[in-house]
């Protein structure tokens, strides 16, 4: 299929008769679908033994452990091959279909998780030809499991949402339900749309159909607009497209290279020149420049000639397989045609060569340490960094993470020699490469091998010796989405850096401790032990002063109409000291209403309590501190018979309290006229 919409006959022509393994064996074991064949019958029984249906009896029943167990399988294999639920791309797939089994669980009376329970049984039906599903069954459950119990309390938000929902509509005396809404509880909280119908009805309302369907239009349609950024240089330009001159890399044997200009695009047109100052895209015949591509950054450096020379600050992979230099004239004028040298910046290509080794070594010592779940999500190697997103649930460990730093510096430490080969993908695969899932690969590939430690399909750039690599040092880690963990660490100079700034940290805080830096530990916690101490005397020295407090501020207690409230300013307290006081006075009077007011570091806090007879006569101390907090420009608010606020104008604080009096006294007088 072409961008302009025709289509170009493909060179092998071949017919897709839809014979796969299932119908074959349903074929030979002459039954009557492919679910009745031993390769679901397993999976159907333990489903139906969980959900305490039978199979065969009722169409409803049957369609729902169909799809349960066609699903749980598919959810099986996927994880297996480390693609983990989400919310894009493969990962959402994946989701969407433990959800819908999810669902029709709920629809036979299932209200726990349950999925998880039939891995071992999708397993044990496969181990003859794919051995890796037992073998990683305990992951397998445990993100099927998480996903399962993250879906249920999704399902309760939703339910709240649409009933939610439900009463703004009958407020507004309308028959149906918002397209819009509907397709929020469908898209964020999995909530399918003949359910939200069948809850709409028993409130007796309908939904807007129309309404749904165009929303799930627009979000498809911005999926298909993201695919295509994605796709960034697949769609950028016809000129791109139309591009068909031949380009070849010579990178990894190179840094330096003679070549010539074989194109220049400017603005998106073919020219003949280029003058100074212009941003062009440049194709030369033969390229030391690395392309962008497996996670390595482009390649920076310089192409120059007789009378120009262009800096280069970024190499991407054209339609047609080129490699396009985007480049600026910064001198002279370049020609279609014209021989050059092309030169990369060796330093910053060998620093990312260190960074890409190091990310082998790495991948290789989380699957060590781990557990062969662990599969590759993504990845950024730069020249000062190196970024490697991978499948786990939970975070790491500290010894965990000392532990992959240690392997990895092990191998550097033993000089390990990194040998690349090309051979045939299955050859490649026979020797136990890792490849990345879902990345295309041809008939021959680019296999890095580190030692007998590691082995990997790579097109990127890696170091000749790991002992090249000088050192490993991990800086981070974290999580960026569900069972999708995030580590980052730095090598060679950039990790000898991160030490010597480390170092300083501590010396500076050693010598504001007047320590030793070894003592340091010692040091923190005999201050944390002290601090605790001092803090348990502050809060008494506060109960004490609160005591104090309470028993002046009862002289300013004043009765209206037969009844007592206090409403006051308490200089430099917070919320806490504030209920503090407020408690010490309601254990000496349970019948006095207390507002209190203070400004403690140019911030307003206030306190409200209200008596057990007030609430009963129709007052409400959340009510109260939330129109007397709005005064100084804050918010609050809380229980009928105690409520606190905060605000920021401490010039309303009086102002505010004056607000009080008056609510009290005139819901005092309210309930005296009744």
């Amino acid at each position: 299929h072409n961008p302009d919409g025709s289509y170009t006959p493909l060179p092998k022509k071949n017919i897709d008769t839809g014979m796969g393994l299932e119908r074959t064996a349903a074929v030979l074991q002459n039954v009557a679908t492919n679910y009745d064949t031993d390769l679901f019958i397993p999976i159907i029984a333990r489903a139906a033994s969980l959900l305490g249906i039978r199979y065969g009896e009722k169409e409803t029943t049957d369609v729902a452990l169909k799809v349960i167990s066609d699903h749980v399988r598919a959810v099986t294999f996927s994880i297996a091959d480390g693609v983990l639920p989400s919310n894009e791309g493969r990962g959402y797939v994946i989701r969407r279909l433990l959800r819908r089994a999810v669902r029709h669980g709920k629809q036979q009376g299932m209200t726990k998780p349950y999925l998880y329970e039939l891995v071992v049984v999708v397993g044990e039906v496969m181990q003859d030809y794919y051995p890796e599903i037992l073998a990683k069954r305990e992951f397998i459950e445990m993100v099927i499991r998480t996903e399962e119990e993250r879906f249920h309390e999704t399902l309760t938000d939703g339910e709240a949402l649409l009933a939610k929902a439900i009463v703004r509509a009958k407020e507004a005396n309308s028959e149906r339900l918002d397209g819009d809404e509907v397709f929020k509880l469908y898209d964020t909280y999995g909530f399918p749309i003949d359910l939200t119908e069948e809850i709409a009805l028993e409130s007796g309302l309908s939904v807007d159909r129309d309404g749904f369907t165009a929303a799930l239009e627009k979000q498809r349609e911005r999926a298909r607009n993201a695919r295509q950024d994605a796709d960034s240089m697949q769609v950028q330009t016809t000129s791109l497209r139309d591009l068909t001159v031949r380009s070849e890399f010579i990178g990894y044997e190179v840094t330096t290279a003679s070549s010539k200009i074989v194109a220049i695009i400017h603005e998106d047109q073919s020219v003949q020149e280029a003058g100074l100052g212009e941003h062009v895209l440049i194709v030369l015949e033969r390229t030391p420049f690395y392309a962008e591509s497996g996670g390595q950054v482009a390649d920076h450096g310089e192409i120059i000639g007789e009378e120009f020379t262009l800096h280069v600050t970024d190499v991407q992979k054209g339609p047609n397989g080129q490699h396009i230099h985007d480049a600026k004239v910064v001198s002279g004028t370049v020609r279609l045609g014209q021989s050059v040298t092309a030169r990369i910046e060796a330093t910053r290509r060998f620093a990312i060569a260190k960074n890409h080794t190091a990310t082998h070594l790495m991948h290789k010592a989380l699957r060590d340490v781990l557990g062969t779940h662990v599969a590759q999500a993504g990845s950024l190697v730069e020249d000062g960094r190196l970024r490697f997103d991978f499948s786990h649930i939970g975070a790491m460990t500290k010894e965990e993470m000392a532990l992959v730093e240690r392997h990895v510096n092990e191998q550097i430490w033993q000089d390990t020699l990194v040998a690349i080969d090309q051979m045939a993908i299955d050859e490649a695969k026979g020797l136990g490469a890792m490849a990345l899932f879902g990345e295309k690969y041809g008939e021959v590939v680019r296999v890095v091998k580190v030692g007998a430690y590691s082995i990997e399909l790579c097109g990127g750039c890696h170091v000749e010796r790991t002992g090249q690599i000088g050192l490993f040092k991990l800086i981070g880690e974290t999580g960026i989405g569900s069972g999708v963990r995030r580590i980052e660490a730095v090598t060679g100079k950039f990790a000898y850096e991160y030490g010597i700034m480390q170092e300083k940290l501590l010396t500076a805080m050693a010598e504001r401790l007047r320590a030793n830096p070894l003592q340091l530990p010692e040091r923190v916690s005999l201050m944390l032990d002290q601090t605790k101490e001092l803090q348990k005397e502050i809060e008494s020295l506060q109960q004490t002063i609160s005591k104090l407090e309470s028993g002046q501020l009862l002289d300013a207690v004043v009765t209206f109409e037969g009844h007592k409230y206090l409403v006051t300013q308490v200089a430099g307290m917070d919320v806490e000291g504030l209920r503090g006081i407020v408690e010490q006075i309601r254990q000496k009077d349970q019948e006095i209403h207390v507002v209190l007011g203070s400004v403690k570091e140019g911030k307003v806090a206030f306190v409200s309590s209200i008596a057990k007879s007030g609430i009963a006569q129709g007052l409400h101390a959340g009510q109260l501190i939330k129109q007397i907090a709005q005064v100084a420009g804050g918010s609050g608010g809380g229980r009928p018979d105690m409520a606190q606020a905060g605000a920021k104008d401490p010039s309303k604080l009086q102002e505010a309290l004056n607000l009080a009096k008056a609510i009290l006294e005139e819901g005092i007088a309210k309930t005296i006229s009744k």
